[in-house]
């Protein structure tokens, strides 16, 4: 899934350190990162969100490549869907629902040491970073509305990405979207088109087999 892939990359520089170090906080600009500390405290609240968002895929050369998909977040519990493939957490385990195999696989939700499974939420906690200087570089409009545009900038100089920009709607602090420019000259952009509310109960972060006929269950845990 390439949304997942992304959320790879953001988790790459997050698991690395539990806190920035002081060197790096004192190279980032205050506000960004206070702003960036805004929005996580926005999206990891235990109230539940619906996240609609896009991913556009573009290479040099190719034309750009757009995948919509759905985005359940409550804390660090969530609901991924895109491209025929469902995942779901509820902290302890993990379901991979893949549509054309009709097949659920179920891992250990042990997100912090795992190189497999990292959690949408990693894209909220880029302040947490100590592979990344943070910068408030400009003010402007996104679809009529009144953004902050934060540069992230990774320390290590071997980094296969040349830096992110990550676009935050002032009046709400929530995400606009998120930029990736790798050095191999394509971008990655993730695109909240929509966040509302979302109503759940006990069942909405379980897989439930029962509504999948024939389902193949591959048990992974240890």
């Amino acid at each position: 899934m390439r949304f997942y892939l992304l959320i790879l990359l953001c988790g790459s520089f997050i698991y690395t350190a539990q806190a920035q170090t002081q060197e790096v906080k004192e190279q980032s600009d205050p506000d960004a990162l206070a702003l960036l500390k805004a929005v996580k405290k926005n999206y990891l609240s235990d109230s539940a969100k619906k996240i609609d968002f896009t991913l556009d895929m573009e290479f040099p050369g190719q034309a750009k490549e757009s995948q919509p998909g759905v985005l359940i977040q409550s804390g660090e519990k969530f609901v991924l869907e895109m491209q025929g493939r469902k995942i779901i957490s509820d902290t302890e385990q993990v379901w991979m629902y893949i549509e054309e195999l009709n097949e659920v696989q179920i891992n250990d939700a042990d997100f912090e040491t795992s190189e497999d499974f990292m959690s949408p939420s990693d894209i909220f906690k880029l302040d947490e970073s100590d592979q990344l200087i943070f910068a408030i570089t400009q003010y402007g409009k996104e679809e009529g509305q009144d953004v902050t545009y934060v540069e992230c900038k990774p320390t290590d100089s071997f980094a296969d990405y040349a830096k992110m920009r990550l676009a935050v709607i002032s009046k709400s602090n929530q995400v606009h979207h998120l930029k990736i420019f790798m050095k191999d000259g394509s971008r990655h952009t993730l695109t909240f088109s929509q966040v509302v509310p979302y109503d759940t109960n006990e069942n909405t972060f379980k897989f439930d087999a029962t509504q999948y006929e024939g389902v193949h269950i591959e048990d992974l845990r240890f």
